[in-house]
């Protein structure tokens, strides 16, 4: 079962009082967006689930698609909060 993570990221409103916007950085350095559910936040990250790790990139599921269309994006490991 995958681990469960939080994603350090910019967090913006989204079109709703429940809605956020989270902005994150992928290994490459391109910011996605994820608009989520407030209750996908927790201690100002984006709560996302660990696939794997290759080095000092992590691969992880969104709990949303993100504006791109993606719902796994790797991330550098220092993106992940503890």
């Amino acid at each position: 079962m995958p681990e469960m993570i939080r994603l350090n990221g910019r967090v913006e409103d989204g079109l709703m009082p429940a809605e956020k916007v989270v902005h994150v950085e992928d290994a490459d350095g391109d910011i996605e967006e994820i608009p989520v559910s407030t209750f996908s936040l927790s201690e100002g990250g984006l709560m996302a689930s660990e696939i794997g790790r290759l080095g000092d990139r992590v691969l992880v599921e969104l709990p949303r698609e993100s504006a791109s269309g993606r719902w796994r994006i790797w991330v550098k490991a220092s993106a992940v909060g503890v």
